[in-house]
């Protein structure tokens, strides 16, 4: 008569082996999937980039990024130029929104006044906080953070505007100080 202890030892150890099999095959099949698919979402990002950076700065040049290394929320920033002249700058700034991390592309002229912003990778709610992706959003922030501050209350804004808000106030806040922080950084660059 065997010892049921020995078979259940023996029981585990089959199972356990069988579970680290099966473990490592998926690692390996993970790490060859993310291989692949690693620089694909690379060229995307960089695409989705250099199309955001057209939008923003319209019929003007972009130049060469700066990166900004010794900022808590600026990463970049590309000068923009209009018949050779410096026209302002489209900065790379990361703001804090309800899903986390947002990245926004702001363009400032140089005294601060925003002429253009686009709401880059971002986890907000689908619905709600994903409407400040939406085509028009960002337009009350146009004009804003020269002689005109950026409005980063929902008592700041226009009826419409509030009303358009409504339901997202984490992302209009985290998009609005995102937009002040670059506007900042642009006036005390010169």
């Amino acid at each position: 008569m065997s010892d049921p202890r020995k078979n259940g030892a023996r029981n585990l150890l089959e199972i356990g082996g069988r579970l680290a099999i099966i473990c490592t095959v998926a690692a390996i099949v993970l790490a060859l999937v993310n291989a692949v698919t690693a620089p694909i979402i690379v060229r995307n990002r960089e695409r989705e980039l250099a199309e955001a950076l057209s939008r923003i700065a319209e019929h003007r040049r972009v130049g060469e990024v700066m990166p900004v290394d010794d900022h808590r929320a600026v990463r970049a920033v590309f000068p923009v130029f209009e018949n050779d002249d410096l026209y302002g700058y489209i900065v790379r700034v990361i703001g804090d929104g309800y899903g986390g991390d947002m990245a926004v592309l702001v363009g400032s002229r140089d005294d601060g006044t925003v002429f253009a912003a686009t709401l880059m990778e971002n986890l907000e709610t689908p619905g709600l906080g994903k409407k400040a992706e939406a085509p028009g959003y960002m337009d009350k922030f146009v004009g804003t953070g020269g002689d005109r501050p950026v409005p980063t209350r929902k008592d700041q804004l226009d009826a419409s505007d509030a009303d358009a808000v409504s339901g997202a106030t984490m992302t209009f806040v985290g998009v609005a100080r995102a937009i002040e922080t670059a506007s900042d950084f642009v006036r005390k660059m010169e």
